[in-house]
């Protein structure tokens, strides 16, 4: 058996901590098609001995992260998506590392939850449904047992993550007083410890949740909050949302001009982060 040469672990590990940021850089930054070329272009890379499993599974789970982003945003076939997140699994339960596990069970939950709502708006059905129909199902499974595990770790960004994770679900379920709690614990968990990204989507769903409730009010309170909370997470492939959302909002108000000038930003952010069709592919938030 060829002994592994631990200088060249150590080197592998410098350059794929580099190579993380580089890609992470350039999620945030809206820069898809490079994060995507770049993650895609050292694959093969990551399966060269000397590579640490844990380096390896690390850029894993970002390469699985780029492809939800990816799948929400241009709705393409999720058979890359689904292989790279039981990857990610199989290679999280090899390395025995807790927190790592319940990274990818969430990344499964999602894959699972996104497949699931591009499947039904292709094929022009409604993403809510009951429970007992059976959809989403598996995504509720691999969220809840994530968030289990996150609890025994005190994992408190993960444990916010899954709460929104899981009242998103309730959501599409219809069980709305279910999802409110979720996304209120969440909140809660984000503003505690101050976790930027986490504080975003549980404000955008509960902007949401209010429209649809018809308190306008409240929607637009919760609307702005989220798009001041996006811009300042940095995170800009999902601003698009965040505006077309606000548009809806102010249509709803009869604040047309308002509207107007949210849908045109969502128009040009969508257009600079590589998916122009995104404004005409998302007509109604609350599919969403």
């Amino acid at each position: 058996m060829q002994r592994i040469d631990n200088s060249m672990t150590y080197t592998y590990t410098t350059m794929l901590d580099a190579l993380y940021e580089i890609v992470h850089t350039y999620l945030y930054r809206g820069r898809l098609a490079a994060a995507l070329r770049i993650t895609q272009a050292s694959q093969p890379m990551l399966d060269a001995e000397e590579v640490a499993r844990r380096d390896r599974l690390k850029l894993l789970l970002l390469y699985g992260q780029l492809l939800v982003v990816d799948h929400l945003l241009g709705h393409g076939e999720p058979d890359l998506l689904f292989v790279i997140a039981q990857q990610a699994k199989e290679s999280a339960d090899e390395l025995g590392d807790q927190l790592l596990i319940a990274d990818a069970l969430n990344l499964l939950g999602q894959t699972h939850y996104f497949a699931t709502i591009t499947q039904l708006l292709k094929s022009s059905q409604p993403v809510n449904s009951p429970q007992e129909e059976g959809k989403f199902a598996d995504a509720f499974v691999y969220h809840q047992q994530a968030l289990q595990l996150r609890e025994v770790l005190n994992d408190t960004r993960g444990i916010s993550q899954s709460h929104f994770e899981i009242g998103s679900i309730h959501e599409r379920w219809g069980q709305n007083e279910q999802a409110v709690e979720h996304y209120r614990k969440a909140s809660q968990i984000a503003e505690q410890y101050n976790y930027r990204y986490e504080k975003v989507e549980p404000a955008r769903h509960l902007a949401l949740h209010t429209l649809m409730q018809g308190d306008l009010d409240q929607a637009l309170m919760y609307g702005q909050q989220a798009l001041a909370l996006r811009e300042e997470a940095g995170f800009k492939p999902y601003l698009p949302l965040d505006h077309l959302l606000l548009r809806n909002i102010y249509l709803a108000r009869g604040e047309t001009a308002n509207a107007q000038l949210h849908m045109q930003q969502a128009t040009a952010l969508a257009k600079e982060i590589g998916y122009p069709a995104l404004v005409a592919d998302v007509p109604d938030l609350r599919k969403l």
